[in-house]
């Protein structure tokens, strides 16, 4: 490999937290089974490896926003894959909700809102410390902390997403949101 496809793979992989975390807020936590957040992060990064020779921007914020296009549209595709899929109405009807709710958390963060430069790059700083933070986590206190502080999901849908009883979802959260606090004053 390349001294620049080296770089351009390691400026592509510092951006996984980044884009595992989006994946995992714009989708609906019934469609998880469905579609991995992570595996569809992983097809993401790859494409991004493939199509480097398309990427027409400069420095880290364009390569992140070009990024995230691309993930949001792979987001939106495995969405519209399972509603082919699921189009007979004998079959997980339920699954329309989330589906609708994906979708239009998608368009919406597809929709062009720029915010200033200087914006832009102070988001960008503390979501990509969230996004490190919260990969830190085992994986049932990052649900829990995601679903309840991120996608403001009250404590019994949460529950109910994670299969477990408000007590416990509540516990994990705790644990969770302490962690998390130290792990964003490490930084």
């Amino acid at each position: 490999m390349e001294p620049d496809e080296e770089r351009w793979g390691a400026e592509v992989e510092k951006l996984r937290p980044l884009l595992t975390l989006l994946a995992r807020q714009n989708l609906n936590p019934r469609l998880w089974k469905d579609v991995d957040p992570s595996g569809v992060v992983q097809d993401t990064l790859m494409e991004a490896i493939v199509k480097q020779g398309q990427f027409q921007g400069d420095g880290p914020l364009a390569l992140e926003g070009w990024m995230r296009r691309m993930l949001l549209n792979n987001l939106y595709d495995a969405i519209r894959k399972i509603h082919r899929e699921r189009r007979d109405v004998d079959r997980e009807v339920p699954l329309e909700g989330a589906i609708n709710e994906s979708t239009c958390r998608l368009q919406s963060q597809l929709s062009n809102h720029e915010p200033s430069p200087s914006m832009k790059a102070m988001r960008r700083e503390v979501l990509l410390g969230l996004a490190a933070a919260l990969e830190r986590l085992e994986p049932a206190q990052r649900d829990a902390v995601e679903l309840r502080h991120l996608q403001g999901r009250s404590l019994a849908e949460a529950a109910a997403f994670m299969g477990r009883s408000e007590s416990a979802v509540a516990a994990l959260l705790h644990r969770g949101l302490l962690k998390l606090k130290s792990f964003l004053k490490e930084g």
